[in-house]
């Protein structure tokens, strides 16, 4: 092993995730549910909401009580096409893929399904949840609320998350259009491992505490992030929270949403799932070939040397060749002791 860290396989990280899971009290499901997602996050240069980034957080928040190990996840209302859910404080990767899958279940039945789903944690990137739909052959949104990061125009303090949201379209041999984003300049993951390198962050992503700009990675837990497209990037986030926080009908929401890392406090996130039958258009809309037609003329469009691609094109094939990654000591010995605390075999790694 280096500094940098060790190689370790993608199926290992899913067994020893679906396992530590397992043994801190969730459902066998739920747990394979979680570790898919995670893992599907290491696989596509995600790595925030990989298993080395979410897994401990996930076990803390369950001993702690902020989070329920084996929710129940309760229909308040099925309107056919449109269903809302409490979460019952679940694990957010729980909450989401429960609401894309039945989201898909309502688009079967009735062309469209749209799932409001209340009360649980942080669900980590949403491109996993429309992926789910682009799989299933359908069009898929998935929009998260969270705690509050960014300021609107001309104010100092927290309103709003950098609300998490994807789009995606099944597209040929696997390869889907997925916008999977959030709405300020730069990531809290992005932060954080900016923090561990010792690195400075960009000019004009963040402000401090005081309100004045600043390039110290560590600052975003006072201060506020940067909107992309300046006010244009607020009002998105306001769009946003109509269609979580404000359409959940949840406890909280808003500035009030809960932080992940205040373990035994519930966090009252919401999300909004979405997913579209290309049968709407009349049964002659052939979504991938259709896709494969616009992907050909973004790829024309190239000026010079220069290349173009759509959103998540070349992290999607770079994934289909994905099937190890590198984490750091400190993430390994985490991994480590969360396996031991569980009782799992220890995580097999290669050094670097």
């Amino acid at each position: 092993m280096t500094s940098e860290g060790s190689w370790v396989e993608l199926g290992d990280l899913h067994d020893v995730a679906e396992r530590v899971l397992v043994a801190v009290g969730m459902p066998l499901e739920h747990a394979g549910w979680t570790a898919g997602a995670m893992v599907w996050a290491d696989r596509h240069g995600r790595p925030a909401h990989g298993v080395a980034g979410k897994l401990g957080q996930c076990v803390r928040r369950i001993r702690a009580g902020g989070t329920t190990a084996r929710p129940h996840l309760r229909v308040l209302q099925d309107l056919g096409a449109a269903v809302s859910v409490d979460a019952d404080a679940a694990w957010g990767q729980v909450a989401g893929v429960y609401a894309m899958r039945t989201a898909l279940a309502c688009a079967s039945a009735y062309g469209v399904g749209a799932v409001s789903v209340r009360n649980t944690s942080s669900a980590a990137a949403m491109g996993y949840y429309a992926w789910l739909a682009a799989e299933a052959g359908a069009v898929g949104v998935a929009l998260t609320n969270g705690p509050p990061l960014v300021a609107p125009p001309g104010g100092g303090t927290r309103m709003l998350s950098n609300q998490g949201h994807a789009v995606a379209s099944p597209g040929r041999d696997g390869v889907h259009l997925l916008h999977d984003s959030a709405l300020t300049m730069i990531s809290t993951g992005r932060m954080e491992a900016l923090e561990a390198e010792g690195t400075p962050l960009p000019e004009g992503v963040a402000r401090d505490a005081t309100g004045a700009p600043t390039r110290d990675p560590g600052a975003w837990r006072s201060g506020v992030l940067e909107t992309i497209g300046g006010a244009k990037g607020f009002g998105l986030a306001v769009a946003f929270e109509a269609l979580t926080g404000l359409l959940s009908g949840g406890e909280r929401f808003g500035p009030e949403v809960g932080h992940p890392g205040d373990h035994g406090a519930q966090q009252s996130v919401s999300l909004f799932c979405l997913a579209v039958d290309p049968r709407v258009a009349g049964g002659d809309a052939d979504l991938p070939a259709r896709l494969e037609h616009l992907r050909d003329a973004v790829h024309a469009s190239a000026s010079g040397a220069a290349s173009t691609r759509l959103p998540g094109e070349e992290r999607q094939r770079l994934a289909r060749e994905t099937s190890r990654v590198m984490v750091s000591p400190h993430r390994l010995a985490e991994l480590r002791s969360l396996a031991d605390e569980a009782g799992v075999d220890p995580l097999p790694v290669q050094p670097a």
